[in-house]
Parts: structure tokens; C-alpha cells; sequence
């Protein structure tokens, strides 16, 4: 199947917002563009929506971000990313690695193991996601 002009359209805004596209990306812009503009649009709200009348800043965001792709285990990117832009947007790599490990409790011990293996092939520039990690 080849990739429609509205696909294109929908993973240039996604770029634009994130700096990258993901697998999951990729694909639905493929099969089904309209699914994607609608999904991008809520996850770009969610994420980086206007701070005006919301409860937590981006830094606080973003660290909820690694918990959660932490506990899930299945979600390196996200846990790359979610790391990442915590950090860029004024978290401590402690703070990251607290938050991650808040995961622990809920899903177990190997899901902060795999975080740290994450982080630390990340840090290394072996990580999936396409993105210089901050120092």
C-alpha cells in the first residue's frame, strides 16, 4: 500500500510537534490517515497542550510519561522520549530515574530494570529512538 498525501500531511505535523514518528505512526498513516490526525491531534493536546488551565507543567508531564511507559515494559521509545524530554524540559535524570522506579511498585522490579537498561544504551547512543540524549 502506498503512503497517501494525507499521510504525509498528518507525519509532518507529528515531526513538527515531536521530532519524530514512530512505528505506530508510520503505519496508520499508511492505512488510515484520517485515524491518525485524530490520534495525533489528542496525543499532541494531551502532551503538549497550552499550560493555561492545566494541573501539571510539561517537566511534571513528562516524568508521569516515564512511569507509565516504565510499567507497561513494552514501550521503549516512549520510555526514551518520555526521558529525554523530561529532561529538556527542566526534570533531573534523579527525578527520571524516581519516577521510573515509582513503577516498580505496581509492575515489578524488571520494569525498572528495563527502563535502566534503556537509559543506559540510550546514553551510550544505542537507543531507539532518533534524538541526542541531554547530557
Amino acid at each position: 500500500m502506498a503512503m497517501t498525501p494525507e499521510g504525509e500531511a498528518e507525519l509532518e505535523k507529528i515531526r513538527k510537534v515531536r521530532g519524530y514518528t514512530l512505528p505506530v505512526h508510520d503505519a496508520l498513516a499508511e492505512v488510515n490517515p484520517e485515524f491518525l490526525k485524530r490520534y495525533g491531534a489528542l496525543a499532541s493536546y494531551t502532551i503538549f497542550g497550552e499550560a493555561e488551565g492545566r494541573h501539571l507543567d510539561l517537566k511534571t508531564r513528562f516524568l508521569v510519561l516515564v512511569g507509565v511507559t516504565t510499567a507497561v515494559k513494552g514501550d521503549r521509545e516512549g520510555v526514551e522520549w518520555a526521558a529525554t524530554r523530561a529532561v529538556q524540559n527542566g526534570a533531573t535524570w534523579d527525578e527520571v530515574y524516581e519516577a521510573a522506579f515509582m513503577a516498580a511498585l505496581p509492575a515489578g522490579i524488571p520494569a525498572f530494570e528495563a527502563f535502566c537498561k534503556a537509559m543506559l544504551e540510550m546514553k551510550a547512543g544505542k537507543g531507539w529512538v532518533d534524538q541526542k540524549a541531554p547530557e
